[in-house]
């Protein structure tokens, strides 16, 4: 009876055509993850954008699916499952997903994150039905896929290899899906992911609903012309943050990428905790500042906002790519006048070299630990593992290493008058512990800490550092936004300008 109810519920028809949306759950319903799907086109040869991937399979005789968003998707879970498997990280959902040379990007961010969010079981359920020993051609990645669009989706259509493989399965999948929800006295996929991480778990990523943010480029609109903009395309229930002027708050849920003024450069997407480390520097007009790990150019674009016409901001970044995408950032949003980047490492810049610079805005490479609830990775098996060895893992320690290195690199700038160290951890090591280190070194240099951002209410963990209420935390369960860290170091004699 179980098993005719769960069958019934995944059965389903062929859709209408259009766009993919990012999906809705409903409660109640083992489809409570449908997402309605255009019938995904044949693929007559790889994608012919200038910078097209090469196609997902694992080797030369695996099979592709035919459908370019199954491919696309595919491709992003292989290059997910081998960073995650290595643990040394790798390219995000989102640069998998929505890059330039995409196609249909809404589609295959959605079918990516989903797949992600079900991988636990679908692992499962791939396993039991001995899906990828039947069928060798059939890689690991392209499996996941599309089994995840014929239980969830919208099934796949018959029309190559892979596809055929994968609905030939599809009663033993449905059987074993029908006796996991069994064995575990659920009814729905979504209380089936849940009891495999259950709440308050340490390898539980967050699941707090966070509002959506964005953030106002005042270099090309007013707060007011984006906020008027946004009520009349239906959003009426934005509003701009109390403590952050230029960021606006949307309901959970809300869809970025559709608002009005993100392709152009008018909205950028920044969560709140995000816009904190440039909002807590506090430039004035003109000041010449330095973004020292700057790329994908968020922030960087925040400080080219906040000084205006006649500020400079030195944005570094020692990748290429990553400096291509900063640039790519710099020019959507009009601040080519006021951004100069350059594919540097920021730890050898002679800071003699550099004695203009007035303000430094450091966030460097850290864990992420803050960003769970945000990336749709987080139930990756690698990812649940290190959030359960928390602070102990051998990265966290590496990471605070180059971390101290780059603050005190930061410090030694003979102009500075004001730095802001920040990280999306929520690491005691990466964070508390970091300042504490240098504290020393930002004394010889006739820096102190001040407080960070007065109007937000919480502040650094007491006994972790010497005047930690000056520091700066968000907690991504009870703040409504990524765990964050922001630490301000200010001269003691201060220049007139930047008091």
């Amino acid at each position: 009876m179980v098993r005719k109810r769960a069958v019934s519920l995944l059965k389903r028809g062929n859709g209408a055509s259009g766009e993919r949306k990012a999906p809705k759950p409903k409660s109640g319903a083992l489809r409570s993850t449908k997402v309605k799907t255009p019938v995904h086109h044949v693929a007559k040869g790889p994608p012919k954008a200038k910078h097209a991937r090469p196609a997902p399979p694992a080797g030369p005789k695996a099979w592709t699916p035919a459908s370019v968003v199954h491919r696309q998707a595919a491709y992003a879970m292989q290059r997910l499952l081998a960073a995650d498997a290595s643990g040394k990280g790798g390219a995000s959902v989102k640069t998998l997903t929505l890059a330039p040379h995409i196609e249909a990007k809404r589609a295959t961010h959605a079918v990516t994150c989903e797949c992600l969010r079900h991988l636990l079981v679908i692992q499962e359920l791939v396993e039991e039905a001995g899906l990828l020993t039947k069928f060798p051609r059939l890689s690991a990645p392209v499996a996941y896929v599309l089994v995840y669009d014929m239980l969830f989706g919208q099934p796949p259509r018959p029309i190559g290899a892979p596809e055929r493989a994968v609905l030939s399965t599809r009663e033993q999948l449905e059987t074993a899906l029908t006796a996991a929800l069994t064995a575990a006295g659920v009814g729905t996929a979504e209380e089936l992911v849940a009891a495999r991480f259950p709440a308050g778990s340490a390898a539980a990523p967050a699941s707090l609903p966070h509002p959506r943010c964005v953030r106002v480029n005042t270099l090309l609109c007013s707060v007011e012309e984006a906020v008027a903009e946004l009520r009349d395309a239906g959003h009426t229930q934005v509003e701009p943050d109390p403590l952050l002027p230029s960021v606006l708050s949307l309901p959970p849920g809300t869809d970025l990428h559709a608002l009005p003024g993100v392709g152009s450069g008018r909205l950028v997407l920044q969560s709140r905790a995000s816009c904190m480390p440039a909002a807590a520097l506090r430039p004035p007009p003109g000041a010449a500042l330095l973004d020292a790990c700057a790329a994908p150019g968020n922030k960087t674009t925040q400080l080219a906002a906040l000084l205006g016409a006649g500020g400079s901001v030195l944005a570094l970044d020692r990748d290429p790519q990553r400096a291509q995408r900063l640039q790519a950032s710099v020019d959507c949003t009009g601040a080519g006048a006021i951004v100069a980047v350059r594919c540097a490492d920021f730890l050898t810049l002679d800071p003699a070299r550099h004695a203009h610079v007035q303000g430094i805005l450091l966030d460097p490479s850290c864990s992420g630990s803050g960003t769970a609830a945000a990336r749709a990775d987080a139930q990756l098996p690698g990812a649940a593992a290190r959030r359960a060895l928390g602070e102990a893992a051998p990265r966290v320690e590496a990471l605070a290493a180059f971390q101290e290195a780059a603050l005190r690199h930061a410090l030694s700038f003979p102009g500075l008058q004001r730095l802001t160290y920040s990280t999306c951890s929520v690491h005691v090591r990466e964070n508390e512990a970091v300042v504490a280190a240098v504290l020393p070194d930002a004394e010889a240099a006739g820096m102190e800490l001040a407080p960070a951002l007065p109007g937000w209410h919480r502040r650094g963990i007491a006994g972790a550092c010497p005047r930690a209420e000056c520091l700066v935390r968000t907690d991504p369960d009870q703040d409504g936004t990524d765990g964050f860290f922001v630490a301000l170091f200010q001269r003691k004699d201060l220049d007139p300008e930047w008091r």
